[in-house]
């Protein structure tokens, strides 16, 4: 589909139709923003001599066409900084790495031209997978050790 007719059947929408594709939009953008907010809190909680980044780079994915390929570079750095940041730590847990990479061929796939929708709703699930293991991890890794002295 081009701009073009893109626009015509815009135009042509009734109000409700148009009400509710605003609705979506606005609750994907919210949910991109919190799965942004999270990513950047487990960024945070890693130590910065582990950290490859600033917590706040992860911002850049929402630039346009290069967004994308930062988004996949970030989420496999987060990976493995938690990895080391949880052996540091002597605590359990990979990273997630195994979901963060799944997620990014997920995504990769996703752009595909001819065979891209039949793997938006399996990325959809790595991306929902991917979020609540870094909200697990950012908040292990923030939370204070308290250790039993005798």
């Amino acid at each position: 589909m081009n701009f073009d007719a893109l626009t015509k059947t815009l135009n042509q929408a009734s109000t409700p139709t148009l009400i509710i594709l605003f609705l979506v939009f606005s609750a994907c953008i919210f949910a991109n923003i919190r799965y942004y907010l999270t990513l950047q809190r487990a960024m945070s909680a890693v130590s910065p001599s582990l950290r490859p980044f600033h917590p706040a780079l992860i911002w850049l994915a929402l630039l346009p066409f290069v967004g994308v390929l930062w988004y996949m570079v970030y989420v496999v750095m987060l990976s493995l900084s938690l990895r080391k940041e949880l052996a540091r730590r002597a605590l359990p847990g990979d990273g997630a790495i195994g979901i963060a990479v799944t997620t990014v061929i997920m995504l990769g796939l996703c752009l595909a031209p001819s065979i891209g929708l039949f793997f938006m709703l399996p990325a959809l699930v790595m991306w929902v997978m991917h979020w609540m293991r870094m909200a697990v991890y950012s908040k292990l890794l923030s939370e204070p050790i308290y250790m039993l002295v005798d």
